[in-house]
């Protein structure tokens, strides 16, 4: 079973293989449970191929099957990395995906996502929602979404292309507002360490609440944003259609105040951006660049325009004056 598996999830089995793998499979319920849910949880990609790939799933796919051995009793579930040919602009990305079992056994098991700094993932959930999740963002999926609902926590950025089901609202649940669709395209910004929170609705609409008063509901057209100002949630016209940009790993920002640029550096970088002048909070940019850019890359670029400087103090620690 470990190699029909191996070969399955790296591409190589033949068909008299495939066969011998899927009735293998029929006759062990809980090895075709845990092949399900891999299979439709996620569809993880965002890779570049290139010719150690396969040699790298191998091992890891190796991996797999160590932790499942050492793990079975405690259902341990790892999704695994599958490769597909992707724009340019994105590049080689890992991540690392687990499950955390709490007493009960049921709809509360949950599968837990986490992007590494610098990159981004698109995944598909079980009802074909497909999500693009950006840097440093963790996502906590339910292993089934119940009868009424489709609802998944996130602390990060994601961008949602959400399945349509009237019958079943999807909502994105933050630290301190959710978001409620039926079916639709938005983007969310809410790191729970930053005081920033924005969504950019693309298509359909949304409603957004704050947890603490359900009664106070902003809802968004399309092209509409909403986004906090002085601790009140507003909306505003959204003029930039930003949804390619975000889905390939891209960061465009149109007439953006630095204060607005460097709070989601220090979220996606897992940096501290001290800005020894206060105008220069309010110096107004626009541009582009690659979620997988350096931070070094995207000070430089800033910096080149001649409104500031800026020094490392350390890795994590960077002064603009």
């Amino acid at each position: 079973m470990y190699s029909l598996l191996n070969k399955y999830f790296t591409e190589t089995l033949t068909d008299s293989e495939k066969a011998i793998l899927f009735r293998e499979l029929n006759d062990a319920p809980a090895w075709k449970e845990e092949f399900a849910r891999i299979q439709n949880m996620m569809a993880i990609s965002g890779m570049i191929y290139n010719e150690n790939d396969e040699r790298w799933a191998a091992a890891k796919m190796k991996e797999l099957m160590q932790i499942t051995r050492k793990r079975r009793a405690r259902r341990l579930s790892v999704a695994l990395l599958k490769y597909a040919a992707v724009a340019v602009f994105v590049s080689c990305l890992w991540i690392v995906v687990y499950q955390n079992l709490p007493k009960e056994t049921d709809d509360t098991t949950y599968t837990h996502i986490e992007v590494p700094k610098g990159q981004a993932i698109h995944i598909t959930l079980a009802d074909g929602t497909e999500t693009w999740l950006s840097s440093r963002t963790k996502l906590k999926i339910p292993r089934r979404f119940n009868t009424r609902e489709r609802t998944v926590e996130l602390d990060g950025e994601g961008f949602f292309s959400v399945s349509k089901n009237e019958e079943k609202p999807f909502t994105v649940k933050t630290k301190q507002y959710n978001i409620q669709v039926t079916g639709t395209e938005f983007n969310v910004f809410a790191y729970s360490e930053s005081p920033l929170f924005k969504t950019d609705l693309i298509k359909g609409s949304v409603s957004v609440y704050n947890k603490d008063d359900k009664n106070r509901i902003v809802y968004l057209a399309p092209r509409e944003t909403a986004y906090l100002k002085d601790g009140q949630l507003v909306k505003a016209h959204q003029a930039t259609h930003f949804s390619q940009y975000i889905k390939n790993g891209i960061y465009s920002f149109e007439n953006k105040s630095f204060y607005e640029i460097a709070g989601r550096l220090e979220v996606w970088y897992n940096v501290k951006i001290n800005i020894k002048k206060p105008e220069i909070a309010y110096y107004i940019f626009s541009g582009k660049f690659r979620q997988n850019d350096s931070i070094e890359l995207i000070m430089k670029a800033i910096t080149e325009t001649g409104k500031f400087k800026y020094k490392f103090i350390s890795n994590t620690e960077i002064d603009v004056y």
